[in-house]
């Protein structure tokens, strides 16, 4: 038996204990605020109607709808879940339900989650252990049907995005039930370094729409901005020094952001090492030329600032 059979087998006993269950005798000592939160769980359950929440950390549990007394092998004997606790009550979403079908990321990802919001709609409800279990990717089909029912996005409007999960050099986003992960070219015109010094999971994004077709979304967070280097000649012009942040260095150049966004790859003045500057550093800056095809400035560092 697969494991979509034996979770839907499990889904289905879980709603008849459900249904059969005294819950006004189970809730008859809950404060207001642990009765709001159970209300909700349960009209969710109910009605597919969306909660969202933010995730606090990954744990592992015996998967109930994976039998490993038949020993077909078909599946672990537990499953990792992201886990999220809107007051009283665990809400385990495990990791089959997290990403949408052909769309799934690496495991490890999970770990790097905590602190994301995240939209779901609740499968099953076990009140007497007081926990429940729920189903992103639910919540992200809710979410696709209203952006183009509801919402109605076209091109060319601005949107929100949320970040699920930030790494040195690619972010994990959510739009619109729609899952992207990028690269630091795709969210900045200029240059971001290590993208973990910027971004966080929870962080909203804007993101302009690109393109909305049946079934796809496409976004770019970069283009919800103004490009920085329209008119930095005239802001900037060659023989300036400037203030620039030192972002990061790559094949003896070192990468700086000015104050406006615009990126300078600069050399040193002769009377520099290497060793004396570091990522943060304040620097000043004298622009030097102009690169049209990668939309950069050229500089020499002629001094830390501090």
């Amino acid at each position: 038996m697969g494991i979509d059979q034996r979770m839907q087998q499990w889904l289905e006993s879980s709603r008849q204990r459900f249904f059969e269950s005294d819950y006004k005798e189970l809730d008859k000592e809950l404060t207001p605020e642990g009765r709001t939160e159970w209300n909700s769980i349960y009209a969710s359950y109910r009605s597919g109607a969306l909660l969202h929440g933010t995730v606090i950390g990954v744990e592992k549990i015996a998967a109930p709808f994976m039998d490993s007394a038949e020993g077909d092998g078909d599946g672990p004997d537990e499953i990792t879940c992201i886990v999220v606790v809107p007051y009283r009550v665990k809400i385990l979403i495990p990791e089959p339900l997290i990403w949408w079908p052909g769309e799934e990321r690496e495991s490890f990802l999970l770990n790097h989650m905590g602190g994301a919001n995240v939209d779901f709609v609740i499968i099953a409800v076990d009140r007497l252990n007081e926990f429940a279990i729920a189903s992103r990717v639910r919540a992200m089909d809710r979410r696709r049907w209203q952006m183009t029912m509801v919402e109605r996005l076209q091109a060319g409007d601005i949107t929100s995005c949320e970040i699920l999960s930030v790494g040195p050099g690619l972010l994990t986003m959510s739009c619109h039930g729609f899952d992207y992960t990028v690269t630091q070219s795709g969210l900045s015109y200029s240059c971001l370094g290590d993208l973990r010094s910027v971004y966080r999971p929870g962080q909203r994004l804007k993101a302009k729409v690109i393109a909305v077709d049946e079934g796809n979304l496409e976004i770019s967070v970069k283009d919800a901005a103004p490009d920085p280097y329209i008119g930095a000649e005239y802001r900037h012009p060659v023989g300036s020094t400037r203030l620039a942040t030192i972002i990061s260095k790559y094949k003896g150049g070192v990468f700086a952001r000015l104050t406006d966004g615009c990126t300078v790859v600069c050399r040193y003045a002769r009377q520099f090492e290497d060793s004396q500057f570091r990522p943060e550093d304040i620097v000043n800056v004298e622009i030097t030329s102009y690169m049209e095809g990668r939309k950069w400035l050229r500089g020499k560092i002629k001094g830390k600032i501090g």
